[in-house]
């Protein structure tokens, strides 16, 4: 989403419109969480940056902009308001332990959901779960010392339940491991929120890719509506699998005489 018809005074709007209701009661009017990696510095106040330039696209076109629309991290919101003229300050990050399990998830997932639609909105685009891992971290100011394959595919469950309530298309399938694979946390998931596991989690996996490019809107999407494609890593793996397992072509028996393909019967039908 681009924020071109948003100019200084629109922002300003925004931030008061913040001070007269309160943080709280503007974040809820919006639809926004409160932001803990980057924060909007006016007046010696901070502000929630994401949910004040939601706002603020809305006092600009008359429809304000959703928390799913865009991402509030330093190439999203916080680029948009540093363009504009405004201070954005990283937010102080907390750890797992001073948040709880519940409060650490539910963050992350949110934040997990926005760097997947980011990738969604990219035609073939993909993330691995180390760069999923890292990236909710940072969005969210949540972090955790643990490994991440402890957390990570509960994080990913929360987004696929949440897409399904949503009649969307499974977001997760966009994250894969180092080999290009999906791990499997996504068939468990696959059948937590359908009932049903995939019989090729990975064939599966790019069906909904192709899916989500076109649901969330992916703007290079070829005019035919794009293709199914594993990752490279997959794809090639599956191209040596199926030439192993394609029968040998011999060559052709040739006469020796007048170095003719020699049919079936073995016997040359020029040379007899």
């Amino acid at each position: 989403m681009t924020f071109d018809e948003v100019k200084p005074e629109h922002v300003l709007r925004a931030l008061k419109e913040y001070d007269e209701l309160g943080g709280d009661v503007f974040l809820a009017k919006y639809g926004f969480g409160r932001a803990t990696d980057y924060l909007l510095v006016h007046d010696g106040r901070d502000y929630d940056s994401k949910a004040v330039l939601g706002a603020a696209q809305g006092h600009a076109v008359g429809r304000p902009a959703t928390h799913d629309q865009f991402s509030g991290g330093r190439t999203g919101a916080a680029k948009v308001l540093e363009d504009l003229g405004f201070e954005v300050v990283r937010g102080s990050s907390r750890d797992v332990a001073d948040v709880g399990p519940v409060e650490a998830q539910a963050a992350w997932a949110a934040a997990a959901r926005e760097v997947l639609i980011d990738a969604a909105r990219r035609y073939h685009s993909i993330t691995t779960y180390r760069e999923l891992a890292d990236e909710v971290q940072s969005r969210s100011g949540v972090t955790t010392s643990q490994l991440m394959h402890h957390w990570i595919g509960d994080v990913l469950l929360q987004v696929a339940r949440e897409n399904a309530e949503k009649s969307e298309p499974a977001l997760m399938a966009l994250c894969v491991d180092a080999r290009g694979r999906v791990g499997p946390g996504y068939a468990k998931a696959v059948e937590a929120t359908t009932g049903a596991p995939p019989s090729e989690p990975d064939t599966h996996a790019a069906q909904e890719r192709l899916r989500c490019h076109q649901f969330f809107g992916a703007p290079d999407l070829p005019s035919n509506g794009g293709r199914v494609a594993h990752t490279p890593q997959v794809a090639r793996a599956r191209d040596r699998v199926a030439k192993a397992a394609a029968p040998a072509m011999r060559p052709p028996q040739v006469c020796p005489r007048c170095h003719m393909a020699i049919p079936a019967t073995g016997v040359c039908d020029q040379c007899g």
